[in-house]
């Protein structure tokens, strides 16, 4: 089921709406719309919810999140930790995948990615100094995803921190990038767009 799952082309990844979000939740659906799984934020501390609730730092936050299929089968699990801006990506058996750890430096956003043991296997890189829309690079350089965040209307991005990505992977896209690109949409958006 989980190879299925990320063998598809597009993924959209629409967080939940919420006034006051004490925690991650997004839908995930495929191109015609169907919802295809979930994304859920588990293992918040109470020590994390307070700091949500009462500070601006959710970036600095830890965060797990766990992505589900339709029939509600864990496929993927990430966990960014305290004060860190990278995020560990695992499967459901806690086998790491690789990590996207966010670049610091000045200019367009970048994202490395390596694999467990620290090797690099491509980036992700900022189309524009708005960080609105990123590109999956391969470690040869060849593009194999897009990450584009969608407007949601007026209200719902002025008054709730809810954003939609729409990740679309290319056709020879192979894995573990597949499954790290999806990931990497996860990733700008809890380590860089909490706040926004």
């Amino acid at each position: 089921m989980t190879d299925s799952f990320f063998s598809r082309q597009t993924f959209v990844v629409e967080q939940h709406r919420k006034f006051f979000e004490m925690r991650n939740q997004y839908a995930i659906f495929d191109e015609s719309g169907a919802k295809i799984g979930s994304i859920e934020q588990t293992k918040q501390s109470a020590l994390a919810l307070l700091a949500r609730f009462g500070t601006d730092m959710d970036a600095m936050l830890p965060t797990t999140l766990e992505l589900v299929d339709a029939a509600g089968q864990p496929v993927l699990e990430l966990h960014k930790p305290w004060f860190k801006l990278t995020v560990t990506v695992s499967t459901p058996s806690g086998e790491q995948i690789g990590s996207i750890r966010k670049q610091m430096r000045v200019g367009k956003a970048r994202f490395g990615i390596t694999d467990p043991s620290g090797v690099e296997l491509g980036e992700v890189k900022a189309q524009n100094w708005r960080a609105k829309d990123f590109t999956v690079l391969d470690q040869a350089g060849n593009e194999i995803a897009s990450a584009a965040k969608q407007w949601r209307g007026l209200a719902t991005e002025m008054f709730t921190d809810a954003d939609t990505y729409v990740v679309v992977l290319q056709p020879y896209a192979s894995e573990p990038m597949r499954r790290l690109a999806l990931a990497a949409a996860l990733a700008i958006d809890i380590v860089m767009k909490q706040k926004d």
